[in-house]
């Protein structure tokens, strides 16, 4: 599989006493995933993050594919705040690129995505979670998609 990142907005808010970065997943498109088709077998999750010192670039998005342990990709993210900002409260949204998602047979559901709430899941569908980790290692409470379809 092969993974990118879209750094879509940033911007420098006051400051927070909590160093943990937070994901809300606004949106997952498409639906339905053909992993047979080149063509639908792409994924993008827009997430909305809130990092309460700014040091959420340099750091990197982990997604969680539900459908087995061991499933989980890293995304490095790139610099967000400049130096000035750094200690200061962020907002904004990524755009998280997971490509070529692969047909595999679901196992136990992951630890990670039990503790995030997911539920087990159909035999035709999965769900991704993601968990943001800034670059001093403050792991955030992450947020998961819905079901999506696997074709």
């Amino acid at each position: 599989m092969r993974f990118e990142l879209l750094l879509l907005l940033a911007v420098a808010a006051c400051g927070s006493d909590d160093p943990t970065p937070s994901a809300t997943i606004t949106a997952a498109t498409p639906d339905s995933l053909a992993p047979d088709d080149d063509t639908r077998d792409d994924l993008t999750i827009t997430v909305r993050y809130d990092d309460g010192d700014g040091d959420l670039g340099d750091g990197f998005a982990e997604i969680h594919d539900c459908r087995a342990d061991g499933l989980v990709t890293e995304l490095p993210i790139p610099a967000i705040a400049s130096g000035g900002v750094v200690g200061e409260r962020i907002t904004g949204t990524l755009e998280l690129h997971v490509n070529d998602v692969g047909a595999i047979e679901s196992t136990a559901l992951p630890e990670a995505c039990e503790a995030l709430g997911v539920a087990e899941l159909a035999s035709a569908e999965t769900v991704f979670c993601v968990v943001l980790v800034d670059a001093a290692g403050h792991r955030g409470d992450g947020d998961c998609t819905a079901a999506i379809a696997i074709e």
